[in-house]
């Protein structure tokens, strides 16, 4: 009788149910996160590069 209630009290109890929902939550958007940083990594990098290439040519066309 006593199991009984105890299993419907687990049952009925969603405490950490919202915990649960954010973890799983995080590791997917982490997921992603880790997916499109390898998809575009090379497209990221030559862009960062070519802006870094433009910013040193203004810097060497200034003198004193």
């Amino acid at each position: 009788m006593r199991s009984i209630q105890l299993l419907r009290r687990l049952r009925r109890d969603t405490l950490g149910a919202n915990m649960v929902e954010y973890i799983i939550l995080v590791g997917v958007v982490a997921l992603l996160a880790i997916v499109a940083f390898k998809f575009f990594n090379t497209s990221v990098r030559e862009k960062v590069n070519n802006q870094a290439k433009t910013v040193n040519g203004v810097n060497d066309g200034e003198g004193p």
